[in-house]
């Protein structure tokens, strides 16, 4: 008799658009993370997203303050780069225009609020899922195209944040690094 199958979780739409981002590291420390949003689509509306985290304070700035609220709470705060932060304070919205642009030829470049971010030098492309992308003690449906990047900077009130992204290969030789370009970015939950 065949074995029957396991319980399938139903999961519904929550996000899609993309999502670069880097974290900078000045002496072996990480300095800065920022996270860039374009959302295109989602159960919180659309809209774009800047959150970065500098010198123990947090800045968020989009053009939508709702959903910059739930980008930084539902999905930032609880990536594996914000938790291995020293500390994630609590965050304050700022509602400015926003702008992000990705070229997956070149790169990222956002503007919101004082923040400018650029993430430049494709290293490569490669397609990227997780059925159970934990988030919130559950599982979460995640897919994207992935494009490292060799370069990032970011600058706050017009000036450039110290560090650079970290950029290693793996046992394959692909490129990895801690600036990252998304394309395509579907979240289900």
């Amino acid at each position: 008799m065949p074995e029957e199958p396991g319980p399938y979780a139903v999961r519904r739409p929550l996000l899609l658009g993309a999502n670069p981002f880097a974290t900078l590291y000045a002496a072996g420390e990480p300095s800065a993370y920022v996270s860039v949003w374009r959302v295109d689509w989602s159960i919180w509306g659309s809209g774009n997203v800047l959150i970065l985290w500098y010198d123990g304070r947090l800045h968020v700035v989009g053009n939508d303050g709702r959903l910059a609220g739930r980008i930084e709470e539902y999905f930032v705060r609880n990536f594996d780069e914000a938790t291995a932060l020293p500390g994630w304070p609590a965050a304050t919205v700022t509602v400015a225009e926003t702008t992000v642009n990705i070229d997956p030829a070149s790169g990222t470049t956002a503007h919101g609020g004082d923040i400018t971010v650029r993430l430049s030098g494709i290293l490569d492309a490669r397609p990227f899922a997780a059925p159970e992308f934990p988030l919130h003690g559950r599982g979460h449906g995640l897919s994207m195209q992935v494009l490292p990047c060799a370069e990032a900077t970011v600058t706050l009130a017009g000036r450039c944040l110290p560090g650079a992204p970290r950029v290693t290969r793996d046992d394959r030789g692909r490129p990895l690094s801690s600036a990252v370009c998304t394309l395509h970015e579907a979240w289900s939950g």
